[in-house]
């Protein structure tokens, strides 16, 4: 189990490298092809096939997905002239959605999203971490709704070429920052038996989205008692 895991890190951490290395190579060329164009994209194709994959009409939204790919493709020689811009906006609307997911927790009637983790991953919360984990949410809230704006300030003061390379390696730098932060004020709030490590926390927050798109995909009725 443990090779299985290094090996999707690894897998991962490829994944990403060689997005990072076609979206900057796509923002700097001059004659940008179709796979620049589509590597600018591939946020919003991941993140689309992830909810394609919850829903119950996946065959439906695979045929979409595969259509705007095709049409990205198609019309790649008019989009790579705005590659820059689709960076800027993809990127100020990943966090404006982080801000939502977010902060959508902390309204009446909701459980925190870090309490929510920290659930999955003790069981019942005392009341210090039920706290503590409310404050985190609201801190990556504050946290995310300022780095929407990141890169548009960047946009609009960096260099053309520079544009893509400056805004992921100040976003890495300051959400790292922020992981380390919250990770040395925890080690002083919360006892050790009472607190996790990122990992554990990510793994049993996955492993819940799982079972609950599972459970979702079942059909409704199943619990139902037989015909008369």
């Amino acid at each position: 189990m443990r090779f299985t895991e290094f090996y999707g890190v690894v897998f991962a951490l490829l994944i990403f490298v060689g997005y990072q290395t076609l979206a900057y190579l796509g923002s700097s060329a001059t004659d940008s092809g179709g796979l620049a164009v589509l590597s600018a994209f591939s946020p919003a194709i991941i993140i689309f096939l992830f909810m394609s994959w919850t829903t119950h009409y996946r065959i439906i939204w695979f045929f979409c997905i595969i259509s705007g790919c095709i049409a990205l493709w198609h019309y790649h020689s008019t989009l790579a002239h705005y590659l820059t811009w689709v960076y800027m906006i993809q990127r100020s609307g990943i966090f404006v959605l982080l801000t939502a997911v977010f902060g959508v927790t902390l309204l009446p009637g909701h459980t925190p999203i870090i309490s929510r983790i920290a659930d999955l991953v003790h069981g019942p919360l005392s009341e210090r971490v039920a706290l503590y984990t409310r404050h985190v949410t609201i801190a990556w809230v504050f946290f995310f709704a300022t780095m929407t704006g990141l890169p548009l300030v960047i946009f609009l003061f960096a260099p053309y070429n520079l544009l893509f390379l400056l805004t992921n390696i100040i976003t890495v730098t300051l959400v790292a920052s922020m992981f380390f932060a919250e990770y040395v004020v925890r080690c002083r709030a919360i006892p050790v038996g009472e607190r996790s490590g990122m990992i554990e926390g990510l793994h049993a927050y996955f492993h819940y989205s799982a079972k609950t798109a599972t459970s979702k995909q079942q059909p409704g009725n199943s619990n139902l008692g037989p015909p008369r």
